[in-house]
């Protein structure tokens, strides 16, 4: 699947997007373009090991990939120029340095991270790619932010979230497909010498599909189904899988709301049964102390009294001279 803006050349829409990801060009022998993928890419990690980016997820442009002309011109000189051709052909209708950059990320981040990649849910690969610094930028925008970007984005704004974007992040299948939008810039001769960045000349996004290892299995796979889906009927199709995702959403909230409450009535239980537990230790601790001996208890009663009558008497004169005052 692909769409682009009216800046450059359009990426080819007059076929259907199954067909476009197929090919329709043979390469060494019966081959096609995918099969000349998948088998540049499985020995790629093993033999290329220090092209391979870390692993790191950014979600921010400050946090971005960089990647320049020069590592993408190192890469492309450890492929073929079939190969190079195949992957074209995949992803045909975009300009030279987007299918550079493309291949590049798709060898040594992609398809090496595709897993973890799938783990952190639905996303936008983003790729700004500046000719004129001969470098690109690349960073993953969240579902929830893409449509919180289009819903804020000027209908006449040049490059940024489209609906298109929305869509394609609503409805691409995460199991073994990218969802990108590409931006190119670039300086024009003698102009804008202020920006390095330049402007941008053009807008484009598509479906990138992973290429399994199995190519053999008669049943399609997600990313097969997806590109099934005639482009008219995408926006069909976003609304109902965001009616399905409400409905796994509320399941998910009813289902922890569920949970959440058996926990309090658990605690609550385990609390009360915790009380009874310490008041019956308390009294078996009373139960258990040493008792006193019955002449030590009779002692203490008798103690008082004695007290009383060993204090020192006033002389029986001071106690009459009291009185005598006291009248």
């Amino acid at each position: 699947m692909a769409w682009s803006c009216g800046l450059r050349p359009r990426w080819a829409l007059d076929r259907h997007r199954a067909r476009e990801w197929r090919g329709a060009v043979a390469y060494d022998g019966d081959r096609g373009p995918i099969e000349v993928v998948r088998q540049v890419q499985k020995r790629w990690a093993q033999e290329h090991p220090e092209q391979l980016l870390k692993w790191t997820f950014p979600t921010k442009r400050r946090e971005c990939l960089r990647i320049s002309l020069r590592a993408i011109e190192k890469m492309e000189g450890l492929t073929t120029t079939s190969f190079r051709a195949a992957f074209g052909e995949l992803a045909h209708g975009c300009p030279p340095s987007v299918l550079r950059t493309m291949v590049y990320l798709y060898l040594n981040y992609l398809q090496p991270h595709h897993k973890r990649i799938q783990a952190q849910g639905r996303h936008l690969l983003m790729i700004k790619v500046y000719e004129s610094k001969s470098e690109a930028s690349c960073w993953h925008i969240p579902l929830k932010e893409v449509r919180e970007l289009h819903r804020k984005a000027a209908e006449a704004m040049v490059g940024g979230v489209s609906l298109n974007d929305v869509q394609l992040v609503e409805t691409y299948a995460v199991e073994n497909s990218f969802a990108l939008h590409t931006e190119t810039f670039a300086c024009p001769a003698g102009n804008d010498r202020g920006n390095m960045y330049g402007k941008c000349t053009w807008v484009g996004g598509m479906a990138l599909h992973l290429i399994t290892e199995d190519d053999h299995s008669p049943v399609p796979d997600k990313s097969q189904e997806f590109a099934m889906v005639p482009d008219e009927d995408l926006a069909e199709l976003a609304e109902r899988q965001a009616k399905l995702r409400e409905k796994r959403a509320r399941k998910k909230a009813s289902q922890k709301l569920k949970k959440a409450e058996m926990a309090a009535a658990q605690a609550a239980e385990d609390q009360l049964a915790k009380e009874q537990e310490d008041a019956e230790a308390h009294a078996r601790r009373r139960e258990g102390l040493l008792q006193p001996h019955e002449s030590l208890s009779r002692f203490f009663e008798d103690a008082a009294p004695r007290r009383r009558e060993g204090l020192l008497q006033p002389h029986e004169s001071l106690s009459r001279m009291f009185k005598s005052g006291a009248v």
